[in-house]
């Protein structure tokens, strides 16, 4: 006798026990971990783009908190900062970059047209941050480096009156609750039948298409403080 439809039921067989444990384990069982009570802590930052991350992350289990202002952070005891725009990356998320040497994990997720920019959750000094992430897609973007500055420092123009509509802003606010989690769980992601490799969540920028719901997954690391 094999499963039920909530993998509880088992027949008699030495061999099934650790059957059953191995499917757990490679996640076919449903069986999802807990947010870490430590951990909880959560200060959502941005514009209307945060209010659908708050609810993602009380439904996950976190315990999340609307910033107003960056100077918010201080007033709180967090275990990690999630910035979103609905437009590029504002110039100011710069100034957060340290979080991550005082203890506090530092997310950003950022609007550029029909695309969602999901920067990896930085967790500890070293880790890559908005700084690091900025610099590397200068360099990648070659002799058009001026014309992404420009881009990025019309973040007001760029954002415009447009704002993704409902179903968007759930698929954005749950991809940015998954990748809160997996920082306060501390797990990799399973490979296996169904999951094929995946670039380690520390190291990659999750770029999100609304209009075809692709995600693709691109590696970055942190830019030595001795580069240009």
């Amino acid at each position: 006798m094999g499963p039920n439809v909530n993998g509880s039921t088992w027949g008699a067989g030495p061999a099934e026990p650790s059957a059953l444990t191995a499917f757990a384990a490679a996640g076919y069982l449903g069986r999802r971990r807990h947010w870490p009570e430590e951990l909880a802590r959560i200060g959502v930052l941005g514009d209307h783009l945060a209010l659908p991350v708050l609810d993602a992350l009380d439904i996950f289990g976190a315990r999340p908190l609307l910033l107003r202002k960056p100077s918010e952070v201080d007033n709180y005891e967090l275990a990690a900062v999630c910035a979103v725009a609905n437009g590029p990356a504002p110039e100011h998320w710069l100034d957060l970059d340290h979080l991550p040497g005082r203890g506090i994990a530092w997310q950003r997720v950022s609007r550029e047209g029909r695309h969602v920019v999901l920067e990896p959750v930085a967790g500890r000094a070293g880790d890559v941050r908005h700084g690091d992430v900025r610099r590397r897609r200068l360099a990648a973007a070659g002799s058009g480096h001026r014309h992404l500055t420009a881009y990025w420092s019309g973040h007001d123009a760029m954002t415009g009156d447009e704002r993704p509509d409902p179903a968007e802003q759930a698929l954005i606010a749950h991809l940015t609750a998954l990748d809160l989690r997996t920082w306060a769980l501390g797990h990799m992601p399973r490979g296996g039948s169904l999951t094929p490799g995946a670039v380690p969540p520390p190291r990659r920028v999750r770029i999100l298409d609304l209009d075809s719901g692709a995600i693709s997954d691109h590696p970055v690391l942190p830019v030595p403080p001795c580069a240009p």
